[in-house]
């Protein structure tokens, strides 16, 4: 079994195209217009896809803390240059949560950050 792809609700789907395209440098594959949402694909080096849904209507947004129990906390990725991205994340506008910082336990260097839906994600650097 493999995992095919990890789905985010997206708040503006042209700052997360933007995000998840230009400043990652994912690959945008596909749009499906599925009637009431449409899904937009990007492709994670060697991984499964990241889907990002924009639904017709509207249910709110949720304001979760970090440590809420029973909630799914972020999505890693490894990377060559966690200073780089930070200095690239600060240049447009992305919030940085945490780092740049050496996490000596787990050998390596992180920052996390959120993307534009408030997701939180994790860049590693080992």
């Amino acid at each position: 079994m493999r995992s095919d792809h990890i789905t985010i609700n997206v708040t503006d789907m042209k700052k997360s195209e933007d995000f998840y395209g230009r400043i990652l440098g994912l690959k945008q594959l596909e749009t499906v217009d599925m009637g009431d949402h449409e899904l937009h694909y990007f492709q994670i080096e060697g991984g499964p896809k990241i889907e990002l849904i924009c639904y017709t209507d509207d249910f709110g947004e949720m304001h979760p803390n970090s440590k809420t129990a029973g909630l799914f906390r972020h999505l890693a990725f490894s990377c060559e240059d966690v200073d780089a991205l930070a200095e690239k994340f600060k240049e447009n506008g992305i919030k940085i949560l945490e780092g740049p910082a050496d996490v000596k336990k787990l050998n390596f260097r992180n920052i996390i950050a959120q993307d534009p839906n408030g997701v939180e994600l994790e860049f590693i650097q080992y």
